[in-house]
């Protein structure tokens, strides 16, 4: 998802309040923000979502990283800030720019193995790319390839103990549909002795997140979540039928 002018919108609240909660367990976060930069985006009017810093609706689930967030908008909206900010205790981050597939002097596996050597101390591993998983209408050496995260690097990671959560964008479409689209994943079998689980974030548009998780980390993640649905969060995030 990142590139700065999103830092500290509504979908920022959600994740970093649901990172924040799976840290407070003890478990080491690492966030890859499959971070982007296109100058024909960055100079469109979008990236604002910021009225949830005034919305009542808001209070009461997380104040701290409220009153963070809203700093950072008036300061300066960056990637840069959110770390520094030291919202996620413990966390270590992975903010290289991913570039399309077509810039060919471009190596997307050079940078996926550096993601891993900056948060191979990680247990839980966070990839925030603009879309989600990569669908089959895209292919890699797209210039669209950088708003996706592929199948191969959720597993790299999991196939070195770590849990995973990625960002998956909804689209308007029938929810079972939509999550049949996670099948060939969940089916290949380096994956298979996982955990999954996943939770809707219905603010503004609908943002998932998908959980592929050990089985050493089901118990404190399960714990978080639940510590999660039984407060003010309830208002913004459900559970997912997976």
């Amino acid at each position: 998802m990142m590139q700065d002018r999103y830092a500290g919108d509504v979908g920022d609240f959600g994740k970093l309040g649901l990172l924040r909660q799976i840290a407070g367990t003890g478990l080491k976060i690492g966030v890859n923000w499959y971070r982007t930069y296109k100058p024909e985006e960055h100079d469109r009017g979008d990236g604002k979502h910021i009225s949830y810093l005034n919305n009542k609706a808001f209070r009461g689930c997380d104040d701290q990283l409220l009153a963070a967030l809203e700093a950072i908008v008036a300061g300066g909206r960056s990637v840069a800030a959110l770390e520094q900010a030291g919202l996620i205790p413990g966390a270590c981050f992975y903010g290289e720019i991913l570039k399309p597939g077509s810039d060919r002097d471009f190596s997307r596996r050079i940078w996926h193995q550096k993601a891993l050597a900056a948060l191979a101390e990680a247990e839980i591993i966070f990839c925030d790319p603009d879309n989600g998983l990569l669908v089959k209408s895209v292919s890699l050496g797209s210039a669209k390839s950088d708003k996706y995260v592929t199948a191969d690097e959720l597993i790299s990671y999991y196939q070195k103990g770590q849990s995973v959560i990625f960002y998956n964008h909804r689209p308007r479409q029938k929810e079972t549909l939509y999550l049949a689209r996670f099948t060939p994943l969940r089916r290949r079998t380096e994956l298979s002795g996982a955990h999954w689980m996943g939770l809707k974030f219905a603010r503004g548009s609908v943002r998932d997140y998908l959980f592929i998780l050990q089985a050493d980390h089901v118990g404190p993640v399960q714990a978080a979540v639940e510590k999660m649905m039984q407060s003010n969060w309830q208002r913004h995030f459900s559970l997912l039928d997976m």
